[in-house]
């Protein structure tokens, strides 16, 4: 708008006053925007060199994220509509984990769980995975600018496989991107990309524990649980993982499948209700959860 005002002006369309008036009713959203986020736990929306950066308040630390200006689910806009993003979810994974914890974040995104993991504790160590080129950089460059390491952070995704595989990056949706199109909206842009197994990979991350993982990889939590089996088994880690109906069967099993096979190495499966986390059985046509708790507890099977 700004530019087709401008271009408007030089064509000697309108005077200069003219011009300035109607620049100025649209300069006027930035004060919509300081009032509109008044009171909330967005602190600050910086415009530097092209890019729009947001800080936020998150438990006892201060999160900076750059917007991505195509995704309309991005962590920024999200904020901006609803004033939060996964506040019950971020409390629960925050309260969780302790300092000096290990912790996997399996489908990283732009870096929300990292970086507050980081940002609220000295001695954690995160390490995060993200096969999106695109979304991948500003993983790397949100680490940059919360004043965090970057090496940990990797841009390969996890599975039950080694492979180059196919995934399809949303467009619209930069978080609904995945190993199948999940919408069919036409949004999506085929990306070759590797993936590898967990149970390969965690050896030569140098550490000999793992206390969490957080998985979110919009419908293949199964193959990454697959491909990490052996490493799950042996350290036991505390399991937060998304499980919809509508994308797990785009993968061909259920979520059910996901909570038994825990089940019958000794985890139970919790569910986040408001401000309790509360003991959950099996996934029917009304269950309308979506994220998933298991804490390991007993070797009894199902």
């Amino acid at each position: 708008m700004l530019k087709e005002i401008q271009k408007a002006f030089k064509g000697n369309q309108f005077d200069k006053y003219q011009y300035m008036a109607q620049m100025f009713d649209a300069h006027k959203i930035l004060y919509e925007y300081a009032d509109f986020i008044k009171g909330t736990d967005i602190l600050d929306i910086t415009i530097k060199e092209g890019e729009v950066y947001f800080t936020f308040r998150s438990a006892d630390a201060q999160i900076k994220m750059v917007c991505i200006p195509y995704d309309v689910t991005s962590v920024p806009f999200t904020f901006l509509d609803f004033a939060s993003y996964e506040k019950a979810e971020t409390k629960v994974l925050l309260n969780t984990v302790r300092d000096g914890d290990v912790i996997l974040d399996i489908g990283a995104n732009s870096g929300w769980y990292t970086l507050n993991w980081l940002k609220n504790f000295k001695e954690i160590k995160v390490f995060s995975f993200e096969p999106m080129p695109e979304i991948y950089d500003k993983l790397i460059k949100n680490l940059a600018l919360n004043g965090q390491e970057t090496k940990n952070a990797f841009n390969f995704g996890l599975a039950n496989v080694n492979e180059e595989v196919d995934f399809f990056f949303d467009k619209e949706r930069c978080g609904a991107s995945s190993m199948v199109d999940l919408r069919d909206s036409g949004n999506t842009v085929k990306v070759k990309h590797s993936v590898k197994r967990l149970d390969d990979v965690f050896f030569t991350l140098g550490v000999d524990r793992l206390d969490f993982i957080k998985c979110d990889v919009e419908g293949a939590e199964k193959l990454v649980f697959d491909g990490g089996f052996e490493t799950i088994k042996k350290y036991k880690p505390v399991i937060f993982s998304e499980l919809l109906r509508k994308w797990s069967k785009k993968f061909g099993y259920h979520p059910n499948d996901v909570i038994k096979m825990f089940r019958n190495i000794g985890y139970e499966c919790y569910v986040i209700n408001g401000e309790k986390i509360e003991k959950f059985g099996l996934v029917d046509d009304d269950t309308s959860y979506t994220n998933y708790l298991f804490f390991y507890q007993s070797t009894k099977k199902i």
